[in-house]
């Protein structure tokens, strides 16, 4: 049975196959166009999107890498530090009060400096955020 232009019909029982045709939608060459423009256009933010996050994260692993080294590096520093307030106060120097003071100055700083580091990587471990400096030359 062929509903011929009805837009609602009704039938008791139905034998054999039912097909509805509708008369095919005329395809506009400029729909078309400006859908795979389209199409193309969030391909292209996605790209950039994902190499955004990519030059992001070997961003951030880079600087990790940097606070590693930082870290070790004051570790060194506090040793010769501790060395030096040890030598001061034994007397070992002409000058051992200054090289006593100078030592326990830079240790302190040396100390922040691990901390600083320890608490970053700690932070970095663990999935919290962590402010990555904008400039290379401030890791």
């Amino acid at each position: 049975m062929e509903a011929s232009g009805a837009t609602s019909w009704q039938s008791g029982a139905i034998h054999g196959d039912v097909v509805f045709t509708s008369p095919a939608a005329p395809v506009d060459p400029e729909a078309v166009e400006t859908q795979r423009r389209w199409s193309e256009r969030q391909r292209r933010i996605l790209d950039e999107e994902t190499a955004k996050e990519a030059a992001e994260q070997r961003r951030f692993e880079g600087y990790v890498r940097a606070i590693h080294r930082k870290r070790r590096w004051n570790l060194w520093l506090l040793l010769v530090e501790g060395l030096a307030v040890a030598l001061g106060y034994l007397r070992v120097f002409p000058s051992a009060a200054l090289v006593a003071a100078l030592g326990i100055l830079f240790g302190l700083i040396s100390l922040f400096g691990w901390v600083h580091c320890s608490v970053l990587l700690w932070r970095a471990r663990t999935g919290r955020t962590i402010p990555v400096p904008r400039h290379r030359w401030m890791w």
